[in-house]
């Protein structure tokens, strides 16, 4: 119990697993899930985004609700936990992308508003940090993509807050910085306030899409 790394496998349909070492790697550590694409971990519960719900498991794998959050017409992108809520990136599986929000649950699955914020086109990955919610928005063609900021109530959204972002898909935070995967092949970087962007702060990448840090010195 929390020494394990977590991973969606789309194709399978499953959630893995292993050690932090890379031991004891289970490919099949949860079935049944609908083209997984994101997965969190808080507390003593696994998170993961399906086709059409969001599930949960307790981190032994036991206790699996493939229908933790239920919805009819969104498709779950990045998924992002912090103390008291759970929240998502919306996808419409039909209808136009100005569909798109950004949606939040209580951590219990209760409480469930899939349009706690309104995206502006085709939201990925999310991040959750200190006081603010910040997402990766597509925004179709490249110049026009863009990272978002709300703070945690859902209030003074700001789908600018970072302009010309490089198609982001997978964003997260750290210390005084916000990193993204961007146009595929770039991580990019930023001051927390949104200065000093630099999508080139690494190159070099193949389809980059999801990104994570940590504060080690590994």
């Amino acid at each position: 119990m929390g020494a394990h790394v977590y991973w969606t496998n789309y194709n399978s349909g499953t959630i893995g697993r292993a050690h932090l070492d890379g031991s004891d790697v289970r490919q099949n550590f949860i079935t049944g899930a609908a083209s997984p694409t994101d997965v969190a971990v808080h507390g003593k519960h696994i998170y993961w985004a399906n086709l059409l719900t969001i599930g949960r498991a307790n981190l032994d794998g036991s206790g699996v609700d493939q229908n933790f959050i239920t919805g009819a017409n969104f498709r779950p992108q990045g998924l992002a936990v912090d103390g008291k809520h759970i929240y998502w990136t919306n996808l419409p599986i039909s209808g136009p992308p100005s569909d798109s929000t950004i949606g939040r649950a209580k951590l219990d699955g209760s409480g469930v508003n899939r349009n706690f914020i309104t995206a502006e086109v085709s939201p990925g990955g999310i991040a959750v940090h200190g006081k603010h919610i910040y997402w990766g928005d597509l925004g179709l063609p490249v110049p026009n993509s863009t990272i978002g900021r709300a703070n945690l109530d859902g209030s003074d959204v700001n789908q600018n807050f970072i302009t010309e972002a490089g198609a982001p898909h997978g964003v997260a935070i750290h210390g005084e910085h916000i990193y993204w995967a961007a146009a595929g092949s770039l991580v990019a970087r930023a001051n927390i306030d949104g200065s000093g962007v630099n999508l080139n702060f690494i190159t070099g990448a193949s389809f980059s899409y999801g990104i994570a840090v940590d504060g080690s010195d590994c």
